[in-house]
């Protein structure tokens, strides 16, 4: 199941309170919420998701952009942790959710989900498909649009990679904190839901740092899957 959440992507950026100008604490200020990676980060990132292919569709085509560390492996203290993509445009086509793990012949979760009808943030609840992660286990997820099943160079796939660390647990929940420990995952989560009540800096500090949607300037939406 996806959910969509309204917010405007092209005013993620602009939005950010300036220092000074709000009565927020430093905290909740969009340039404090500075995500700090694990000092020894599994490898792995995020691969973008665009056509590959050189036939010329019919219809726009959609670019889709996982909510994730460019160049590490992102860490949740979850088991089920939400995991959030960016999609540059509604598109005709189904997408498919993918989560498999290392030398398991077959993933834990390959569904097809429903094309988001509008741009934006899309929210995948991952206890919905009974996700468990495993602790110590890298996964790769990924997003998939399903333009041509028959041929799979014709899809466009963005996956990423996360790691479950039960460790990794804080009673922090506020966004800058969950950045400032190295939870990727659960900072985007916290951040969101910050976006949600009026404080959207902190969501777009974490875009920002991880180069998402720098270069969009569609309407958004937050939809959940």
């Amino acid at each position: 199941m996806v959910v969509l959440v309204s917010a405007l992507l092209a005013g993620f950026t602009a939005s950010a309170p300036a220092r000074g100008q709000t009565g927020d604490p430093p905290a909740e200020q969009g340039e404090a919420t500075a995500y700090k990676p694990p000092l020894r980060g599994a490898p792995g990132g995020r691969v973008g998701g665009a056509s590959r292919s050189a036939s010329v569709p019919r219809v726009p085509l959609p670019v889709i952009e996982l909510l994730a560390p460019a160049d590490h492996t992102g860490v949740t203290a979850r088991p089920d942790p939400t995991l959030y993509f960016l999609m540059s445009r509604p598109a005709p086509w189904p997408l498919q959710f993918t989560v498999s793990a290392p030398m398991q012949p077959a993933p834990i979760v390959d569904v097809t989900i429903p094309s988001p009808t509008a741009a934006g943030l899309q929210a995948i609840s991952t206890g919905i498909y009974r996700v468990r992660l495993q602790p110590g286990t890298v996964y790769t997820w990924s997003v998939s649009v399903l333009i041509d099943q028959r041929a799979w160079s014709r899809n466009i796939v963005a996956s990423a990679t996360i790691l479950y660390d039960p460790g990794a647990r804080t009673a922090e929940t506020s966004a800058a904190s969950l950045a400032g420990s190295g939870l990727w995952y659960d900072a985007v989560a916290a951040a969101m839901e910050e976006h949600g009540r009026g404080r959207p800096g902190p969501l777009a500090a974490l875009m920002r740092q991880a180069g998402v949607g720098s270069t969009s300037n569609e309407t958004a939406g937050v939809g959940t899957q």
